[in-house]
């Protein structure tokens, strides 16, 4: 859809957030609000690019 910028938030993306960023004990205590902040810090308008990269690693590695 050509939206770059737009970052999915899922159970899995959640989880690779948490493991490489915010490393909470409990993933689910993660805020959406806290990884959308990140996301767009970190990756800026690359951002769904980015989600698609961490998605795909975290799930070929758990």
């Amino acid at each position: 859809m050509h939206r770059f910028e737009v970052f999915p938030i899922d159970v899995w993306v959640r989880r690779v957030m948490n493991e490489l960023y915010i490393k909470k004990e409990d993933e689910t205590k993660v805020k959406k609000q806290e990884i959308e902040k990140l996301a767009n810090e970190k990756y800026k308008s690359l951002a769904g690019m980015a989600q698609q990269y961490l998605f795909y690693w975290k799930r070929e590695t758990a």
